[in-house]
């Protein structure tokens, strides 16, 4: 018999959308339009698993996509190359953040999950890692992002609570605040990692070209 490989301990949800012309950045299209913000989303969307790398033994990658009529099998290879993929399921992203722990806590055995999106595309695995380690010590790890929501969430098995994604006004500047509340009020204990900026304006766009890059050039021309 061929002995049975468990599955990683530790597993990055990385929720995005496919690249779709009008359906992507709408708050940065109404700035430089629906062309434009397609190309900054696509740059975003290459950079970002281009800065998370591979998955490891430790810890998988998946990548849960919106639902779109245009996916298929090609569209989300372009997309996402290798890197495993599932549908989104839910109606809001409560729900679907919710769904996303809860299915791969008690149905894949992952011991710890960490969800991020695409608007912070140079977010480091380095990062990423630190807020695994974290879940060692820590129920939840959160990420503050500069315009109130945040950038990264994760939490270990035992401590999940759909509860903290509920009633959650999305887009706004209370998010982080009323997140953290919400895990003060369910008893967990909770590490904040330091603050990070979101691209989802025309002025975010802009910092994020000028930004260098490891070599000193700016990261975009």
């Amino acid at each position: 018999m061929f002995p049975t490989v468990p599955p990683p301990a530790q597993r990055l949800l990385v929720f995005a959308r496919l690249p779709e012309l009008g359906r992507v950045k709408t708050r940065l299209a109404a700035s430089i339009g629906d062309a434009g913000a397609l190309a900054a989303y696509e740059t975003m969307l290459r950079d970002l698993l281009a800065s998370i790398g591979d998955v490891s033994a430790e810890t998988e990658i998946e990548i849960l996509w919106a639902p779109t009529e245009t996916a298929n099998g090609a569209a989300l290879t372009r997309a996402f190359g290798d890197f495993p993929t599932a549908m989104q399921a839910g109606a809001t992203l409560s729900e679907r953040l919710a769904m996303a722990f809860s299915d791969r806590f008690f149905f894949h055995a992952t011991q710890k999950i960490i969800a991020i999106g695409v608007d912070d595309p140079s977010l480091p695995r380095t990062l990423i890692d630190s807020a695994f380690a974290l879940l060692d010590s820590c129920e939840w790890v959160i990420g503050p992002a500069e315009d109130g929501g945040y950038y990264l969430i994760g939490c270990r098995v035992g401590a999940f609570d759909p509860m903290i994604f509920e009633n959650v006004a999305w887009g706004t500047s209370t998010v982080f605040a009323t997140t953290m509340s919400r895990i003060a009020e369910s008893g967990s204990s909770v590490a904040v990692l330091p603050v990070r900026w979101d691209v989802d304006v025309a002025e975010d766009w802009e910092r994020y070209c000028k930004k260098p890059s490891a070599d000193g050039a700016d990261v975009h021309r």
